[in-house]
């Protein structure tokens, strides 16, 4: 897997099997670059690195050659483990040869992809349009009558069926992170408590500082699909709203360290950590906050994983397919569009009305709202 969102959702996929299969051994093939977010995470005994990335580049270049040789020096890597079991719960080409590189006699994997990925997989889940976290889950609960078939005699311990299935998402940041990231997000606002006016952005009124703190705001403007992004003119405008009366963290990758930090406002009661944070540090500062704001990105994920209330934008993609599930969340879109939902990386109508339609107005309500309820 190479997106955090992906890795995540599929993580109570890995819970559900090592909780019926305590002696299991699960390891977890992932592009290097991902490969913190599974860390610390106590159901996956191993992670083995691969340069997916590297692979779907020279895919699409065709570069026949080097990917035969990546895809064998992968065989070659895992053939000692001698796995029972493989599991792809992303349902693509490359995901597929990554089955047929485990040499696993049992391959699990969904029901209804494309890219050829059924030749690699010999039992499948339904196809279905539930949540991806339930579509993980269905995978994973093929693994029973997958082993009965093979004849293995291992026994499902654990939770049965009429326990329920736990849908929590799993990124389990250490007692370490957590107390850096509070250490850092108080170090930088508390030096205002003492004052008696908060330095206010260009434009906004100066507020007093009561005795209780600040409401603390993750901002996570970024997105993989430029689709899913909202427009940075109403990221500066909510930013301006919320800024008298709340912290703002900014959160996000090299990425979005150039093509936003100049753009969005600057200040004392705003911290720009952009470009400046791993992912499990980025995580652990939006663990810091109160609130998450963010779009159908990597970080909302993590801030669900960790509990962390969100309010996400959602407009190529559908929130009932792939948003937050679990814990405080509340997910903002332009219910009135036909073309909700279209899965494209750029809009085909040309106009994103999707995201630019929805108000920097209705996000600030929100929030506030929020706010109210949980601080």
């Amino acid at each position: 897997m190479s997106y955090i969102g992906d890795i995540l959702h599929a993580t109570p996929a890995a819970r559900w099997i090592k909780e019926h299969y305590p002696e299991a051994k699960l390891h977890w093939i992932v592009t290097p670059t991902m490969a913190e977010i599974l860390r610390h995470n106590p159901y996956v005994d191993e992670i083995i690195e691969w340069e997916r990335d590297a692979y779907e580049a020279h895919s699409k270049k065709i570069h026949i050659p080097t990917m035969w040789r990546m895809w064998w020096e992968l065989r070659e890597k895992i053939k000692p483990y001698k796995f029972d079991v493989a599991v792809d719960v992303q349902g693509r080409l490359i995901t597929g040869l990554v089955l047929l590189a485990s040499g696993a006699p049992i391959r699990l994997g969904l029901g209804g992809t494309k890219e050829l990925n059924w030749l690699f997989t010999n039992f499948k889940s339904e196809a279905n349009q539930d949540h991806v976290i339930k579509r993980y889950l269905q995978v994973a609960q093929l693994l029973p009558k997958a082993l009965e078939k093979h004849g293995f005699s291992a026994v499902s311990l654990g939770v049965s069926q009429s326990d329920g299935i736990d849908l929590q998402m799993v990124l389990n940041l250490s007692e370490s992170e957590i107390a850096w990231a509070q250490a850092e997000v108080d170090t930088y606002f508390n030096k205002l408590v003492h004052d008696s006016k908060i330095p206010s952005l260009e434009g906004t009124t100066p507020t007093t500082q009561t005795q209780s703190r600040r409401a603390r705001i993750a901002i996570v403007p970024g997105a993989s699909w430029a689709s899913k992004e909202w427009p940075i003119y109403h990221w500066t405008s909510l930013v301006r709203a919320l800024s008298p009366e709340m912290d703002i963290v900014y959160v996000g990758g090299p990425k979005e360290a150039r093509e936003f930090s100049p753009q969005l406002p600057q200040g004392e009661h705003v911290y720009d950590m952009m470009g400046k944070t791993t992912i499990r540090e980025s995580a652990a500062l939006i663990k810091a906050c109160d609130i998450v704001v963010s779009g159908d990105t990597g970080s909302l994920y993590m801030a669900t994983a960790e509990m962390v209330p969100s309010v996400s934008l959602f407009g190529p993609t559908k929130p009932q397919q792939w948003g937050p599930i679990t814990g405080s969340y509340h997910v903002l879109q332009q219910s009135d569009m036909d073309c909700l939902g279209c899965r494209k990386r750029k809009c085909p109508k040309g106009h994103h009305n999707c995201m630019n339609e929805l108000t920097p107005e209705r996000v600030a309500q929100v929030i506030r709202e929020l706010v109210t309820r949980t601080i």
